[in-house]
């Protein structure tokens, strides 16, 4: 798995624990190096040196002991100038290096049996520490007593601190990573938490809610800077829509007058087949001026708590529209047995009831069937027996301007302006299919909005 797929926990310990093996490492290699600078990297029990002298001891051809000039014996022996040893056979035959105290000559024969022993110096610092050993040899064994405390080699060396950190550091750094790793999801969800607390604040935010803002509280500063550039693009924003607003209700108001006019005339004109085209053009325009401000006096509402009875404004609204319905030859109906309450703005839902019904009319074709239905617990329904709505098509045809017909004649904002109503009551548009086959749109209301 790849960084950049990681959450920021994992990226947090994977960072944690990084870090702790590169300080842990640039510390000791730091000390071992001060230490070499310093030559204080020695062989203080003097194993090492022990077994160097043992590589080096052999026989001449008088049986007497020697010492072979091996590289690592000559090394040691260049590297310490005050470097000293003692080497005695069974058979008395001694080999010396450097000047031996004389305390130490007689330790050799002194110490004769054991296998090894430690010399610490006197108290008052005056002798050096030395090791005797006994140590074997191809002709026997050999006592042997060095002073400790030569250079070690680079080889011993890196030997030495592996085995000090897999004893030693490996283990505290095993435990620091596990705490690490069980502690970091703690410690990022509690710093975290404010930011948890704005995401969740920025979902709860609904587009039409232009006010709200990003809360700073609790955030870190180091998230300060993102929120604060988040509630500056939602004020861009909220800039933007309240202009496009204004053009809009602007426009809708200066378009009706002119259109007025302009029907005003064309009545006044003789029968012509170009009059009846200019008449649906211009009827369309003036759908569409009335669509626009309908969608900017939604958002001017002042409560939508009013008790509304469905039933008579289905009636109401299907006989007000009933002359268009008879122009395009359909049939219209309505459903309503019995009285069904609810809570909301009557005006906007008649405008809504007027689109859903004025869509049926344009899109179910001449001579369909439409009815108007209440619909349990709260709402209604309009269906008719036309073409219906191709299920792809269902969540696009409630947006602004978007016609399942390109040069038909409505203006695209009829459904839209119902799906407005709706979710200013806390409900919801849904489409579907009649039982003709045609279409059905529902009008849900939420009865706890």
């Amino acid at each position: 798995m790849s960084l950049s797929l990681l959450s920021l926990r994992w990226r947090l310990i994977w960072s944690l624990i990084l870090l702790q093996v590169v300080v842990g490492s640039l510390v000791l290699g730091g000390f071992l190096g001060l230490a070499w600078v310093q030559g204080r990297v020695v062989d203080e029990t003097g194993q090492e040196t022990v077994a160097v002298i043992q590589r080096a001891l052999t026989h001449g051809a008088d049986g007497r002991l020697a010492i072979a000039p091996t590289a690592e014996f000559q090394r040691l022996a260049q590297t310490d100038p005050s470097f000293w040893f003692i080497a005695r056979d069974t058979r008395g035959s001694e080999v010396r290096h450097g000047e031996v105290p004389p305390r130490y000559v007689e330790l050799v024969n002194t110490l004769d049996g054991m296998a090894r022993s430690a010399i610490e110096p006197a108290k008052d610092n005056t002798q050096p520490k030395a090791r005797f050993e006994r140590v074997d040899t191809d002709k026997g064994p050999v006592n042997v007593l060095v002073q400790t405390g030569a250079p070690l080699t680079v080889k011993n060396t890196l030997k030495g601190t592996g085995i000090v950190f897999l004893f030693l550091v490996a283990p505290m750094a095993l435990v620091t990573c596990l705490g690490v790793i069980l502690a970091t999801p703690f410690v990022v969800k509690r710093g975290l938490k404010g930011v948890v607390a704005t995401a969740e604040h920025a979902e709860s935010i609904d587009v039409h809610e232009r006010t709200t803002r990003l809360p700073l509280a609790n955030v870190a500063s180091e998230i300060r800077p993102l929120v604060n550039a988040v509630n500056r693009a939602f004020d861009r924003l909220n800039e933007g829509y309240d202009r496009q607003e204004r053009f809009l209700a602007d426009a809708a108001h200066e378009l009706r007058t002119p259109i007025t006019t302009l029907q005003i005339h064309l009545e006044q004109l003789p029968y012509d087949p170009l009059k009846v085209k200019l008449k649906q053009a211009s009827a369309r325009l003036a759908t569409l001026a009335e669509q626009l401000l309908d969608l900017q006096r939604l958002d001017r509402i002042a409560s939508h708590d009013a008790q509304v009875d469905l039933k008579p404004l289905c009636e109401r609204v299907a006989a007000d529209i009933a002359p268009l319905a008879i122009m395009n030859r359909c049939t219209l109906s309505v459903d309503a047995p019995r009285p069904l309450l609810v809570r909301g703005d009557a005006p906007s839902l008649e405008r809504a009831l007027t689109n859903l019904i004025q869509n049926a009319i344009e899109h179910g074709g001449q001579g369909c069937d439409i009815q108007v239905r209440l619909w349990e617990p709260s709402g209604f329904e309009v269906l008719d027996s036309g073409p219906g709505i191709p299920e792809a098509d269902r969540e696009r045809v409630v947006a602004p301007f978007h016609r399942l017909v390109p040069r038909g004649r409505g203006a695209g904002l009829g459904l839209h302006l119902v799906a407005e109503v709706a979710r200013l009551h806390g409900g919801q548009l849904t489409i579907g299919s009649s039982e003709s086959g045609g279409a059905r749109m529902r009008l849900e209301l939420n009865l706890d909005a």
